[in-house]
């Protein structure tokens, strides 16, 4: 079943369980032979390298988990499911109230955690959301962990060294626990965060980066504003993020690793068709070396939360959940990643929950045809009496801001539209939702390696 549920109130300390569905789909774009293709001429690029490349990333873990603070909130890479994040880091934000981006405050960051902790529909928050002025990446990192209780997938760090203070910061908000059985932190890189993405992977904590082909970043696929051709780009980011994996699995085997189906990281448009056909191409690509999928999906290029957002997310979304990758990115960006807006982040949950049931397919067995109800009411007859109507009466998708009553009904509640009725539910998240708190003991350690690190 995948159904939004209700908001957790102040008075609720229990976290609310992230949605997820099974992927019963198999979207492609590529034909097995395809697919092979691409594969060996990737292989090929890489040269003396090729063979220990696919071998690793065929070494690297099928499934791992991304953990949560919180009990039920967990999410499992490479278990068939399919699971939403929040984009990030953007440079500015739009404010509630509307009207043009801003710059983002720390406030900002605290709050659109907030928001994404609220959502069953994510089960990754990006970290940070949004850059906040005059604060350090590592000190975004650690509002994070404040603001959400589930997983924290870093986007930003580029230093082994701001690598390591985040190592500590994750043993720290694991209180006890194993990181490398329970990493409350991974993070997704291109090829100038490589080496961050060695320090955490020898820490046990999943990475997911793209690497340039034999060093040579210059070759990228197309110049910007220029047509690309969607072979060579595929075939250029799989080598690279083949090379990555190479890396990470030389200094650390056996290190979770994630397959990033990022058409940006490809030199490609971050949204339209070309990103979609980019997407649903690179997760047939990861399934065939055996790497979970964080695909980039939802990075609409619409400057509002408007129709053009949501229906670019929409199909992006759905390219993405029915080609099986496992995680969906960007929820909530604006300006192809640009700015962060609160009510484009509820809006892109509404439609994850969507595409997610639909990619869930349908089940087809004998509880669900219920032929015995069928033949015991008769045609004409009313189900609602049935043991069988109330077990899965729930089990219908249902909108939390899709408005699908009659006219005037409508009118007599406001004339609300998507827009307003996502307002009103991050106003309403924002003064009721509470986060499972990290502890003083926890925050006071954050405190202290943000600021030994002085980065």
């Amino acid at each position: 079943m995948v159904e939004p549920r209700p908001t957790a109130g102040a008075d609720s300390a229990a976290p609310i369980p992230i949605m997820h569905a099974p992927v019963r789909l198999a979207l492609k774009i590529l034909s097995d032979d395809d697919v092979r293709r691409v594969h060996a001429a990737a292989v090929a690029l890489l040269g003396a390298e090729g063979a220990a490349a696919e071998a690793a990333a065929k070494s690297a873990p099928a499934t791992f988990v991304l953990a949560a603070r919180a009990f039920g909130q967990d999410v499992v890479a490479g278990a068939g499911h399919c699971w939403l994040a929040t984009g990030g880091p953007a440079a500015r934000v739009r404010p509630l109230e509307g009207g043009d981006p801003r710059q983002a405050t720390a406030a900002d960051v605290d709050e659109l955690c907030l928001v994404a902790d609220a959502l069953p529909e994510v089960g990754v928050v990006s970290a940070p959301p949004v850059h906040a002025a005059g604060e350090t990446a590592l000190g975004e990192i650690a509002r994070c962990l404040h603001a959400t209780s589930k997983h924290v997938l870093v986007t930003d760090l580029r230093t082994a060294a701001e690598a390591d203070a985040a190592v500590r910061m994750a043993v720290a908000a694991a209180r006890g626990e194993d990181i490398r059985h329970r990493p409350p932190l991974s993070l997704r890189a291109g090829a100038d965060g490589l080496g961050a993405a060695v320090v955490f992977a020898r820490a046990g904590l999943p990475v997911g980066v793209v690497a340039a082909p034999n060093g040579h970043a210059d070759e990228a696929p197309a110049a910007a504003g220029e047509p690309a051709d969607l072979a060579h780009a595929l075939v250029r980011h799989h080598a690279g993020v083949l090379a990555a994996c190479a890396a990470v699995q030389a200094t650390a085997p056996g290190a979770p690793f994630f397959y990033l189906a990022d058409a940006a990281l490809a030199g490609l448009p971050a949204a339209g068709p070309q990103a979609a056909m980019f997407q649903i191409a690179a997760t047939q690509l990861a399934a065939h070396v055996g790497l979970p999928v964080c695909a980039g999906g939802m990075v609409s290029g619409s400057h509002e939360p408007d129709w053009e957002a949501c229906t670019q997310n929409a199909v992006a979304g759905l390219s993405t959940t029915a080609a099986g990758a496992d995680i969906t990115a960007g929820a909530g960006t604006l300006s192809a990643g640009e700015v962060f807006s609160a009510q484009q982040l509820v809006m892109d949950a509404e439609i994850f929950s969507w595409n997610a049931r639909i990619a869930g397919g349908i089940d087809v067995d004998e509880e669900t045809i219920a032929l015995d109800a069928v033949k015991q009411v008769g045609i004409g007859g009313n189900f609602l009496s049935q043991r069988h109507t109330r077990r899965h009466m729930k089990d219908v998708w249902r909108p939390r801001l899709l408005d699908r009553s009659m006219w005037d009904a409508w009118v007599a509640s406001g004339s609300e539209g998507a827009y307003e009725m996502a307002t009103a539910l991050v106003v309403r998240m924002l003064s009721q939702h509470t986060v499972s708190p990290l502890g003083d003991e926890v925050s006071g350690a954050l405190s202290r390696i943000v600021a030994e690190a002085g980065l």
